[in-house]
């Protein structure tokens, strides 16, 4: 999977100006207790919530959880973009950082690492926990942009090397064409973390 995910770019390279060797990182705190509102939500089901919260450069940041799964979304219409409905199958909970791929200065993605249980039964009790879960991580990579705002891929951190330069590669090679009719990659291998077992 790394070498096919290699070939796109050197593929998307000979036809767009890669800019990746420009990106640069910058970095947000998400403490849904600390640093989002919470805000009402009498027509979400039981058990539902949604939070507000501020990023980089005062940007919103839209987090929603349902049924122990969570979806976040990014801009001043993040509630209407395709990450607001894009989650993770297993169940979930999100990382403490936001990391903000700018290119120009301009944020063009995020990353965020999120955390899955994948229960025994499916992950195997070889890999599995006291408590009978095989604890995943995934960088979820998400473009930027009104109307355009989508998950890229996911990058399984528990089973690739160089996990966070790998999201950053593709967050800094694909944001901005990514076209978000397509499904979210796969990206570096592995895929335990998502709860694929193939």
């Amino acid at each position: 999977m790394l070498k096919n995910f290699q070939r796109l770019i050197v593929a998307i390279c000979g036809i767009f100006v890669c800019t990746m060797a420009l990106a640069e990182s910058v970095y947000s705190s998400l403490d849904l207790s600390e640093t989002c509102a919470l805000q009402e939500t009498p027509d979400l089901v039981e058990g539902a919530a949604v939070w507000m919260c501020e990023g980089y450069n005062g940007i919103p940041v839209y987090v929603a959880e349902d049924d122990l799964r969570f979806f976040v979304s990014f801009g001043e219409a993040a509630h209407e973009e395709t990450a607001a409905t894009q989650g993770l199958s297993p169940w979930n909970r999100l990382g403490s950082t936001i990391e903000w791929v700018l290119e120009d200065g301009t944020p063009v993605a995020t990353i965020v690492r999120w955390y899955t249980d994948i229960p025994a039964d499916i992950a195997g009790e070889a890999v599995a926990d006291a408590a009978g879960f095989y604890r995943g991580q995934v960088l979820v990579i998400t473009q930027l942009g009104q109307g355009k705002t989508c998950h890229i891929g996911y990058v399984d951190a528990r089973s690739s090397e160089n996990a966070n330069q790998l999201a950053r590669d593709a967050a800094g090679l694909l944001a901005g064409i990514w076209d978000c009719n397509s499904q979210p990659k796969l990206l570096g291998g592995g895929g335990l973390s998502l709860g694929l077992t193939d």
